[in-house]
């Protein structure tokens, strides 16, 4: 016969086990329930506004600003996104040598490359047709600053783009592809979420108000031309740009089914950045496949199309981010102008329009496609009479000079305690085409001895580059400033 006692305490270990149990089960649950929040896309409400901010975009001042126009949800959020720039020094011996070395002698450059100072008027056709844009500034460069940048301006700040490269792409290190480097330009550490990219060559002619970008709801205008995408595999004879579009529209037929798509606009992009981060999960072999052209190539994919239809498709409801996307006929405001041999006459008309007010763009890209200079230099001219003004982001007069000379250059490795100073007054060699290496083949950080104009002494400057003069050398070499 069971004693009670011992009845008493398998009772109390049976309780004791269903409750420890119970307490399991109910762990279990709560970190589910934690897990499946954390993967749940959060619907984008941009920042919560405080009563200050409410005050100020509900004022009456902001109405003012743009008469006729509605007020735009959540404006201080939209005023404060970030802008994302990309440009190259094309101009600069070492990188095209860099550039010459990675592709042989296909790898040319072009006016694709020239420098002849569109981003310096980008910027001021930015500053004075934007004033409401309020929020970071990035370049992102393949090493290289402008000369007439202000770094000390806080609103703006350079970024190396190999730097935004994740580890299993840094082994395609140099690149020379847009359509790779525009695939990371979502990892830019401090980037808000809705962001624009404008390219260097795009001026901004006319007061832009943020309806040009977004609705009255907040919701991201997607700008498209009138054409729709063919859903054909490109033909050979296709050229590289539409090639890569016709690819890119495969794969999203795979995905999405075949429906109509249009051409994106030549016109700033207004992008999410966890669209991005969606897009390389959904499309992470083709977009890998990418990385392995150097230049640009004609499987490659499509980023600007790649987010857009994802915004379209599912991205819009999975993020949380309302999009429209407007009758092309709306957006008559932008214009391609392709800078040809064969068009000066045609250019110096458009120019001409531009100057004397009677234009209807209010922007437009300078598309260039020449290899006769003078056509450069009637776009120099046209930049300099209808930007004369400088922005806040260029070196004011007599600040310093900009050029160096370097006496010797010598690798040291990461980790040195000599490399403390001012990476924006960084150098990178151009005169030396043997001793210009690929960064990637090298690796480390590299250190140059560099004697600037005037009565400066000789300091040290480390220099994260894509390349670098690595052997000793003798007298004096132009140097520029680079990341």
């Amino acid at each position: 016969m069971k004693s009670p006692t011992g009845m008493r305490m398998r009772l109390a270990l049976t309780h004791h086990r269903n409750l420890r149990y119970a307490l399991l089960a109910a762990c279990s649950a709560l970190f589910l329930v934690l897990y499946l929040l954390t993967k749940t896309p959060v619907p984008y409400t941009y920042d919560k506004l405080t009563d200050e901010e409410n005050k100020r975009y509900n004022s009456q001042a902001t109405m003012n600003q743009w008469p006729g126009q509605c007020q735009i949800k959540n404006f201080e959020q939209i005023r404060r996104m970030s802008i994302v720039y990309t440009w190259v020094n094309g101009s600069q011996p070492c990188y095209r040598q860099i550039r010459e070395k990675a592709g042989g002698k296909k790898a040319v450059g072009g006016s694709r490359d020239r420098e002849i100072g569109e981003l310096m008027y980008s910027i001021r056709s930015l500053e004075k047709n934007m004033p409401w844009h309020t929020g970071q500034i990035f370049l992102v460069t393949a090493g290289h600053i402008p000369h007439w940048l202000d770094m000390n301006n806080p609103r703006i700040k350079v970024i190396n783009q190999d730097d935004l490269f994740p580890d299993y792409a840094k082994k395609f290190l140099p690149t020379f592809n847009t359509h790779v480097i525009e695939q990371f330009l979502y990892l830019i550490p401090g980037l808000s979420d809705i962001f624009m990219q404008v390219n260097d060559d795009y001026m901004f002619l006319k007061p832009i108000a943020p309806h040009e970008f977004f609705t009255c709801d907040g919701a991201i205008r997607l700008l498209h031309e009138k054409g729709l995408i063919s859903h054909i595999p490109p033909p050979p004879k296709k050229g590289i740009w539409i090639s890569s579009v016709l690819n890119t529209q495969q794969e999203m037929d795979l995905r999405w089914g075949k429906t109509d798509r249009y051409f994106i606009k030549h016109a700033p992009f207004v992008y999410s950045r966890r669209a991005f981060e969606r897009v390389h999960q959904i499309f992470d072999r083709p977009l890998y496949m990418t990385l392995k052209s150097r230049f640009r190539a004609k499987p490659d994919m499509n980023m600007p199309l790649l987010h857009h239809y994802y915004m379209v498709s599912q991205g819009g409801e999975e993020l949380g981010i309302p999009i429209y996307t407007p009758p092309a006929e709306e957006l008559t405001g932008y214009k391609l102008i392709l800078m040809q041999n064969n068009n000066i006459d045609k250019l110096k008309k458009i120019f001409g329009q531009i100057l004397d007010g009677s234009t209807p763009y209010k922007v437009v890209a300078l598309n260039d496609e020449y290899t006769d200079m003078r056509v450069a230099d009637t776009a120099i001219e046209f930049l300099q009479k209808y930007l004369p003004e400088p922005s806040s982001f260029e070196r004011k007069p007599g600040s310093g000079t900009v050029r160096a000379y370097y006496t010797q250059a010598w690798l040291v490795r990461s980790g040195s305690d000599d490399f403390a100073a001012d990476s924006r007054e960084s150098g990178c060699c151009t005169n030396v085409p043997s001793d210009c290496v690929p960064r990637a083949a090298l690796g480390g950080i590299y250190k140059f001895a560099i004697t600037w104009h005037g009565a400066r002494p000789r300091r040290h400057y480390h220099v994260p580059l894509l390349f670098a003069c690595t052997a000793p050398l003798q007298g004096a070499h132009t140097l520029e400033r680079c990341v």
